[in-house]
């Protein structure tokens, strides 16, 4: 009953204030299927369908002990040679020069053993790539991976969506990119306002009606509402 008393008052207010009535579906302006370079066996899994994370949040890693135990020691390793060559570097001239070559040398190639382990543990896990809700979960606990499987997770996000309006085919000649669009979200009293920052070139043939997008942030993709377009 409240949700046909709120349809009727934005149709009654858009009759006699120059607005053109409106429904509308929220949709993520990005969505993305992630999967890992790495094959192996799924070792954590930090979501579910529905979770809502945070750009870099871990959400998948595999059983990856070796990797980390090797970038640890490597890192380790370069922290030392780093040390040790800055040590010599401040009297190199009281030391033999090869000496300090050697230095140079070992701190370079354990810098970058030290990347190279980095970049193989990073490519065991999974991370989101921003801010965004999970939609789809293709693997479980202990399952085994291939580098070739791309689709572990279907995400979309939660912060850049837009929502897709529908209205009357009637109205064509005077909806505007730029004008102005007050909605509320299907569930919430509470009042939103953006702007048509598109209209599509088609009309929708089963039900004749023609869609516009707004911009919009932080709604889950998904939910639905209604509102008016200002047409004056």
């Amino acid at each position: 009953m409240k949700k046909m008393l709120i349809t009727t008052l934005f149709m009654f207010q858009a009759l006699i204030a120059g607005e053109v009535y409106a429904t509308f579906d929220v949709v993520s302006e990005k969505s993305s299927e992630l999967g890992l370079s790495l094959s192996g066996v799924v070792g954590a899994l930090h979501v579910n369908v529905g979770d809502r994370v945070k750009k870099g949040d871990l959400l998948l890693a595999l059983n990856n002990v070796q990797e980390k135990n090797e970038y640890e020691s490597a890192r380790k390793n370069a922290e030392h040679s780093v040390k040790t060559y800055e040590r010599y570097a401040k009297i190199a001239d009281v030391i033999d020069k090869e000496k300090m070559e050697n230095y140079l040398y070992d701190r370079d190639i354990q810098l970058l053993t030290a990347q190279n382990k980095e970049i193989i543990f990073k490519k065991t896990e999974l991370r989101a790539p921003y801010d965004l809700v999970v939609s789809k979960k293709n693997t479980e606990l202990g399952n085994i991976v291939l580098s070739s499987q791309t689709k572990l997770l279907t995400v979309e996000s939660t912060h850049d969506v837009k929502l897709v309006l529908k209205f009357d085919e009637k109205y064509w000649t005077q909806i505007k990119v730029g004008q102005k669009f007050t909605y509320k979200v299907d569930g919430s009293d509470k009042k939103h306002e953006g702007v048509i920052s598109k209209i599509y070139p088609t009309i929708l043939a089963s039900t004749r009606e023609m869609q516009a997008e707004v911009k919009a942030v932080d709604l889950m993709p998904g939910l639905f509402g209604n509102g008016t377009i200002s047409v004056e």
